[in-house]
């Protein structure tokens, strides 16, 4: 024994070593639980961009490097009505290539500011991260004594919505939203609910979440996003600072945080997390083919069902599209800065990024099948509940207007498609576009106009929630309400795997 050693209580020297044995155990312990995200932790492109600005730009992930045809019918009908020319090759991309690659970039991070609030929300005991973010949305970051940094950097991005974007602007392309009739609007957005079984990294994520796999059970989550996606983003206030819209937005960001700190600690589901080939799994670049889903989409869907636009009215709902994609957490240098680049970030995106995945077939189960059949079960009547093949073909008949027949017959769980529902959507068509043309040249047009988007935003924003319930024999039911906060609990281990 050393000289040191005498000169020590023999407990002393045993604490030393339990010390030495329990630090031995934790790395061990820590190694074990990141087995699986080491590679993740360890990837040379897993840093944010916010953190490390001097990193040369990241390529593609693996399965978003190259050409894929399949959402052409798809593309075709978004950009009919732009004169937007769809490109058909990776070639074609070749010109924009600087801009492009700032894009792909961001396929490899999600929103740092927001998922560092929701790692800090989480840690807080007894609910109260989530109340003190509730009382600074809802009043102001002044009103939070003593607030964490995080939280200060997260709404003074909120904050700034006012001052980066034109509002005014936005609220016209809210307008024009809320001028459809809320069957068009709602048809548009039924059209996108087929993109979280169809467009890979949607697919995945709503796969893994579980949201729309127990039709029986997820009703508000259901409810909560038709109504963001129609009403608030149609609103007559469209993200102002202290509007429903931009509490609700604002919510969806701090929920989708919570999803991506679940999703890096999945272990050994690599149909959930595959850094390596697919990038962040709720990264920036699809957060922002979002906001330009919600908004320019629902545009071009309703003019491929015989409405008419100006370019002036596509540039009002693209800057709504900007907004909606930055208050998703997008930095706001990645936004597209104009129509043109819009058209040419969605295109791009649809383009290059991952099909059929291994939840697609569930999904189309869970919507093609599951939604009518629990609307059969729910109807007293026995008529009503014979007729539920009805809206099946309708769902179809929505979908195959928007995507085309081909990709159907590459997506697994779809039903056979209903010999009538195309031909039906030909006749709409044409009907409302005669309605259109001549409602536009009776006098006073202007003024049913307006009284038409009053009634449709009454609707969308108060109505729509009870007559679902109604719909669905959910009157008074706590299964209907609008918090935002289904992920507020939930954990990795509530993820799911496709094969489990």
């Amino acid at each position: 024994m050393s000289a040191v050693n005498k000169k020590l209580p023999a407990n002393i020297i045993e604490y030393f070593g339990l010390a030495v044995h329990n630090q031995q155990a934790l790395k061990i312990i820590k190694k074990a639980r990141q087995t699986v995200t080491s590679a993740f932790n360890d990837h040379p492109y897993n840093f944010y961009r916010k953190q490390q600005p001097e990193q040369p730009l990241r390529p593609a992930p693996a399965v978003s490097a190259s050409y894929s045809s399949l959402y052409e019918g798809y593309r075709q009908m978004l950009f009919s009505d732009t004169g937007y020319w769809m490109k058909t090759s990776s070639a074609a991309f070749r010109p924009w290539k600087k801009r492009i690659d700032q894009w792909v970039d961001a396929e490899w991070e999600g929103d740092w500011v927001g998922d560092q609030l929701a790692l800090w929300v989480k840690k807080q005991k007894d609910g109260s991260g989530r109340r003190l973010f509730e009382q600074a949305l809802e009043n102001g970051i002044d009103s939070v004594d003593q607030p964490p940094e995080i939280m200060k950097e997260f709404f003074e991005q909120v904050d700034a919505t006012p001052k980066l974007f034109d509002l005014e602007k936005a609220q016209k392309g809210a307008d024009l939203l809320a001028d459809m009739s809320p069957a068009i609007h709602y048809m548009a957005n039924t059209s996108l609910i087929w993109v979280s079984s169809s467009i890979g990294p949607v697919s995945r994520m709503v796969g893994a979440t579980g949201r729309f796999f127990d039709v029986e059970n997820s009703l508000s989550r259901f409810v909560e996003t038709s109504s963001y996606v129609v009403g608030d983003v149609s609103s007559a206030d469209v993200f102002q600072r202290f509007s429903k819209s931009l509490k609700t937005g604002v919510r969806v960001r701090l929920m989708h945080s919570q999803i991506r700190n679940q999703v890096i600690k999945v272990e050994n589901q690599p149909d959930i997390m595959d850094f390596d080939q697919r990038g962040h799994p709720m990264s920036m670049r699809i957060s922002t083919t979002g906001g330009m889903m919600f908004s320019l989409f629902c545009l071009w869907f309703s003019a491929s069902l015989g409405a008419r636009y100006s370019r002036e009215d596509y540039e009002s709902c693209c800057e709504l599209a900007r907004v909606i994609s930055y208050i998703n957490g997008i930095d706001y240098h990645l936004l597209p800065k104009d129509l043109d680049e819009c058209c040419l970030y969605i295109d791009h995106s649809l383009s290059m990024c991952e099909g059929v995945t291994p939840f697609t077939e569930q999904l189309n189960q869970a919507f093609y099948f599951g939604i009518p059949q629990l609307l059969a079960k729910r109807q007293r009547s026995k008529l009503m509940q014979k007729l539920a093949p009805l809206p099946q073909g309708f769902l179809n008949g929505i979908n195959q207007w928007a995507y085309g027949d081909e990709i159907f017959e590459l997506m697994p769980g779809m039903p056979k498609q209903a010999w009538w529902s195309m031909p039906l959507f030909s006749i709409i068509k044409q009907v409302r576009g005669l309605y259109l043309l001549i409602d536009r040249n009776i006098p006073g047009h202007s003024l049913r106009q307006q009284r038409r988007r009053i009634k449709h935003r009454a609707f969308s924003n108060k109505k729509f929630v009870w007559l679902v319930a109604k719909l669905m024999k959910r009157d008074g039911s706590d299964e209907v309400k609008m918090t935002y906060d289904s992920h507020d609990h939930s954990t990795a281990k509530d993820l799911k795997s496709a094969n489990s």
